[in-house]
């Protein structure tokens, strides 16, 4: 059975802070050589662009999105971020009517991803 390609970029979706929830996506996280982040990777939800967000791992008292220190870890010591964070469209293309105050350049949306780790939400 083959994958249906993703939906392409919908850069022309207006803006709108809009929490999706907890969703099952795949999303990976990858620890930058230097250990200093964590670089979380996947497809918006919202207008399916390509979304990047960087996390400071290891680094308290800099602004970082996370608290510190890391709570949900993994094997091998490196938090689980993507079941941990709640992510934001920062795909990088100002949507229409993003305000020029916005926070992450992107069409507004956040989610919170479901991951083994965080498992099912109880009913």
């Amino acid at each position: 059975m083959s994958e249906l390609p993703a939906a392409p970029h919908d850069a022309e979706l207006p803006y709108a802070e809009a929490s999706l929830g907890e969703l099952r996506l795949a999303f990976a996280q990858h620890l930058a050589p230097d250990g200093r982040t964590v670089s979380v990777t996947g497809v918006c939800p919202r207008c399916s662009g390509r979304t990047v967000s960087e996390f400071a791992y290891g680094m308290p008292g800099v602004g970082t999105k996370a608290p510190w220190p890391f709570r949900a870890r993994r094997p091998g010591g490196v938090p689980d971020m993507v079941g941990g964070e709640v992510l934001f469209c920062e795909c990088g293309h100002p949507h229409p009517a993003m305000p020029s105050d916005a926070v992450f350049v992107g069409c507004g949306a956040s989610w919170r991803v479901r991951t083994e780790q965080t498992g099912d939400s109880p009913s």
